[in-house]
């Protein structure tokens, strides 16, 4: 049996296929939720952004044009989402292990268990990106979010937020900068110990 394709699936969801948008939802669900956690670094706000996200989507579906791509339509809304959460909430003090954008440790597989050495440094390294990710302003955050963190291409990134391409290039130049004061020396070590880190800071991919 041929799977229907993802146009196929937003047409029968327009048609009121609540099925069909399930399918869609499986299909993009880990995407929009990393979005969401990296710009809230809140496991428990980040579900409930992804959630409103696919509840909005729902509601607008047969608003739909395809004059963008699916999965940028919906970035879109979970930017505007978490952005919204972030007007609400009262700031953190600091990012810490306990930031869900931190890695869980993980096993060395020369030793068959964790190095708590290894581990902890990673934390620190990731928990500073973190931090530095926090206090960004939002609109640096979301660039960071999508362009260097989820890979999106720029193009795309600037129909999401709504600004042109330049204004894009110039706000990941400018993250860039930012990060990399933050991280300072952190980044040779970075990437060994964290590759997204050191990908952000510097605009290698990971």
């Amino acid at each position: 049996m041929v799977e229907p394709s993802e146009s196929e699936l937003i047409e029968r969801a327009k048609r009121g296929e609540k099925a069909a948008f399930g399918r869609l939802l499986r299909m993009h669900q880990r995407r929009v939720y990393a979005c969401a956690i990296h710009m809230l670094g809140d496991r428990g706000e980040a579900e409930d952004a992804v959630q409103e996200t696919f509840l909005r989507a729902w509601r607008a579906i047969d608003r739909f044009d395809g004059r963008a791509e699916l999965s940028t339509w919906l970035y879109r809304i979970c930017i505007n989402v978490s952005l919204n959460t972030l007007r609400r909430r009262k700031r953190v003090d600091a990012a810490d292990i306990s930031d869900p954008r931190v890695p869980e440790p993980a096993a060395d597989p020369t030793q068959g268990q964790n190095d708590p050495r290894h581990s902890a440094q990673a934390a620190q390294l990731y928990g500073r990106l973190a931090k530095a990710l926090d206090d960004l302003s939002p609109s640096l955050r979301a660039t960071v979010v999508l362009v260097l963190l989820e890979g999106v291409p720029q193009k795309e990134a600037s129909e999401v937020l709504g600004c042109s391409e330049g204004t894009i290039a110039w706000r990941v130049h400018e993250a860039r900068r930012r990060l990399r004061l933050v991280l300072g020396d952190h980044l040779e070590e970075s990437s060994e110990e964290g590759p997204a880190v050191s990908a952000a800071a510097t605009g290698r991919r990971a």
